[in-house]
């Protein structure tokens, strides 16, 4: 079970590293979308290149966002799942996963509730563009529960990748599995300050590379057994 738990983690850093690089593919064909329709350089606008870029830029960002969703919820949790069955100091990773589970439903709701207030409200606005304070009073809930959803999600990242990182470095001694949880820690207080999450696209390769070690090491000492 501990080797089969090992795989399936490291599939899902692997899709989480694929997936990263498609919604980087996707930012740079939504930035050539934008270069093509605006021509910088006087020469002519291209209409059907910057739709092409767009749609390619669409495409990518939701194959990106779906394939996390599946790294994270079903491999990455599935894993530290199994593997807590082998070592139940590892519960505390998977529990950060299913308040991840728990952000990402709180923002989903939160997002809901914010547009059909939205379509509630614009109609009752007054012309001239005064508004009443009672109109803004009624995002409040809606803005409360993303800023909840938000919060339980940063929370269940740590425990998954930051207290999940230093704990299979305690168990499998692998210097990478440390060098990840540094770099996630950093990565957080950047994207906290508005800096891109680079250092965590670093964190998840050393993450994979080191859960195929991991995972090698315990097959060889099963083998030996």
């Amino acid at each position: 079970m501990e080797f089969e738990a090992l795989l399936k983690l490291r599939k899902g850093f692997l899709y989480l590293i694929v997936a990263a690089i498609m919604v980087f593919a996707g930012f740079l064909a939504g930035l050539t979308s934008l270069f093509l329709a605006v021509a910088p350089f006087g020469e002519a606008p291209k209409p059907p290149l910057a739709l092409s870029s767009v749609a390619v830029a669409v495409v990518a960002l939701l194959v990106g966002l779906a394939l996390s969703l599946y790294a994270v919820f079903s491999k990455i949790r599935g894993g530290f799942r199994e593997l807590s069955q082998v070592d139940r100091s590892f519960g505390i990773c998977y529990t950060g996963t299913t308040l991840m589970l728990v952000g990402l439903v709180l923002w989903i709701v939160g997002a809901l509730l914010f547009i059909a207030f939205l379509a509630t409200a614009l109609p009752t606005l007054p012309p001239g563009g005064r508004h009443h304070g009672g109109v803004f009073a009624m995002f409040i809930l809606p803005l409360a529960v993303i800023v909840l959803g938000l919060i339980f999600a940063v929370l269940g990242s740590v425990l998954a990748y930051v207290v999940g990182a230093f704990k299979l470095n305690d168990r499998y001694k692998d210097s990478l599995f440390l060098a990840a949880g540094i770099l996630y820690i950093i990565d957080l207080v950047l994207t906290f300050v508005g800096l891109p999450a680079v250092l965590q696209f670093v964190g998840h390769i050393l993450m994979y590379v080191a859960l195929g070690r991991a995972a090698e090491g315990v097959k060889t000492q099963a083998t030996n057994v």
